[in-house]
């Protein structure tokens, strides 16, 4: 598989294909203004397609600062699943981002969740990828997440200032 990737802006002719992904690949209370990603001028985010024979199979959206790329956004075309393009797609940002630690949230898993099967498959993935458990735990919108990193470790507290220099620094997430 030769999957490739590129810069989303608001120029870009897959745009509304990614937002219909976005839509369709993560419930209400995990999206927010993905509008503020693509008029971000700071490069702090930045939202890259990943594209198999020129059509996108998935997208990712980082957050920068620092030594750090917070993958927050991830998702795969339903029919392109199974067939290594997150893998994939996940090696090309390692490259695009080297030297720096790269994190994932994912929901946590819970006996008592519609989707724990989902949970449990998404961290094996992570992990087969490279990604380790870091330790650190949060809840937002009603649910619980856990980090995963590759290329280092973080603490609670230094993931907690990496989210408050993000928010000293930029208006991603101003309402």
């Amino acid at each position: 598989m030769v999957l490739q990737l590129d810069k989303i802006t608001r120029r870009s002719p897959e745009l509304p294909e990614a937002l219909r992904l976005y839509e369709s690949a993560f419930p209400a209370n995990e999206r927010w203004g993905i509008e503020r990603v693509l008029d971000d001028a700071t490069g702090i985010s930045e939202m890259f397609g990943f594209y198999e024979a020129g059509a996108l199979a998935g997208f990712a959206i980082l957050l920068n600062w620092g030594d750090m790329a917070h993958i927050i956004y991830f998702a795969v075309e339903e029919n392109m699943r199974g067939r290594g393009v997150g893998s994939e797609a996940l090696r090309l940002i390692r490259a695009l981002k080297p030297g720096r630690r790269l994190l994932v949230d994912i929901e946590r898993h819970r006996p008592d969740a519609d989707n724990n099967a989902q949970r449990r498959r998404r961290k094996a993935f992570y992990e087969r990828s490279g990604y380790a458990e870091a330790g650190v735990y949060y809840s937002w919108q009603g649910e619980d997440y856990e980090i995963m990193i590759s290329g280092g470790e973080i603490s609670r507290a230094e993931y907690f200032r990496f989210w408050h220099d993000i928010d000293k620094n930029s208006e991603i997430f101003a309402g």
